[in-house]
């Protein structure tokens, strides 16, 4: 039975992380039925409930080393760990995870990684030793694979997508509309945002309520969507300049927000994994750009991308009112494009399942 650790930023709260986690037990299981997974978590309790697994609390150090010693594989992943943006003890955190590993003798994944920023020259070289010591690098789209190359990383790669795009979205519309009904939201269009704390993002938020207002204007409903809790400290101030506008508590599972926004005539937001899911449901959207990470998915879509400051409130209302004059054309685009992505995503498993059950080294470089 191969025993995996799964290293990321799980248990603090944030629902396109937890979708994350979701997403990669998922695939591990049904890629190797028979994998003994363990979590390293900021709540551990939390997460070994809600996803069935082990769960270790991922700052206490003698918990974190027993369990390298009893893995086959650290999975280190996914989404941005090894960026200094956030935080510089990003990439130090989650490179020492990989370097003890590898002390140990057991093998690494990077899985479903998304690479940068990177701001300062030692996190730059800890990246690059991290990549060439590990025995698999999964990435989720190709501008973390342009980082690499710019990086002076040399070695097989594999481009794929963001794990959650794995996931399946069916069954889940009704629990959205229920959600909605008891928040007030009726029948009609929809305008879901998703804000979250940044710097300017006040300057932003302006622009944001000044469109909100706009399609209130034209009979539309506007819905807040925390995908954390701190995002309330933004989304609340916003609700108090649109008339009606509806503001979900925070704390939503995958299934719920999935749900939520399968909903929505129009999303605008910065939350990646918002507007990942508004594109797994169909739902054209405008990425505010906070992070690089927003314009290489939205790209990967084909849909807008603005930056997130300075924002013009003309400029967005544009950008939303052009993808509304094609709505089912980018609706069909959407699900043609995300069925595309998500049979990318679901190899992320399947090559940790041929690295666990193979004795040979790093793979080959997917087309």
């Amino acid at each position: 039975m191969p025993r995996v650790l799964i290293s990321g930023y799980y248990g603090f709260g944030n629902c396109g992380d937890e979708a994350m986690l979701l997403a990669i037990i998922t695939q591990l299981r049904n890629a190797l039925p028979e994998v003994d997974i363990v979590v390293l978590s900021a709540r551990p309790a939390d997460t070994a409930q809600n996803f069935g697994v082990k769960a270790v609390p991922r700052r206490h150090l003698a918990s974190v080393w027993r369990e390298l010693c009893r893995a086959d594989l650290l999975l280190s992943g996914g989404g941005s760990l090894f960026q200094d943006v956030t935080s510089r003890g990003n990439v130090l955190y989650y490179a020492l995870l990989v370097l003890g590993a590898k002390l140990l003798g057991k093998k690494v994944c990077l899985y479903g990684q998304g690479i940068g920023p990177l701001s300062r020259f030692f996190s730059r070289w800890l990246v690059k030793q991290v990549v060439r010591l590990a025995d698999l690098v999964t990435l989720r789209d190709e501008d973390s694979a342009l980082e690499l190359e710019r990086l002076g990383v040399r070695r097989p790669l594999y481009v794929t997508a963001d794990p959650v795009l794995a996931l399946e979205m069916g069954g889940k519309k009704e629990q959205g509309r229920e959600i909605l009904r008891q928040a007030g939201v009726g029948e009609g269009k929809i305008l879901g945002i998703s804000l979250r704390p940044w710097p300017r993002v006040e300057e932003a938020r302006e622009a944001v309520a000044d469109l909100a207002r706009h399609l209130r204007e034209e009979g539309w409903q506007v819905v807040l969507v925390p995908f954390h809790p701190d995002d309330i400290q933004i989304l609340s101030p916003l609700r108090e300049k649109i008339e009606g506008a509806v503001l979900l508590s925070s704390g939503l599972s995958f299934q719920e927000a999935v749900g939520v926004l399968s909903h929505l005539t129009c999303a605008v937001g910065m939350r990646l994994h918002f507007l990942i899911f508004a594109a797994m449901a169909g739902v054209p959207g405008v990425g505010l750009s906070y992070d690089p990470k927003v314009d290489r998915f939205m790209n990967q879509v084909g849909l807008p991308s603005l930056p997130l400051a300075p924002l013009s409130a003309e400029e967005l209302l544009r950008a939303v009112k052009g993808l509304l004059a094609e709505e089912e054309e980018v609706r069909l685009w959407l699900r043609q494009r995300v069925a595309e992505l998500s049979q990318r995503a679901a190899l992320d498993a399947r090559l940790v399942a041929r690295l666990l059950t193979s004795d040979k080294g790093k793979g080959e470089k997917h087309p």
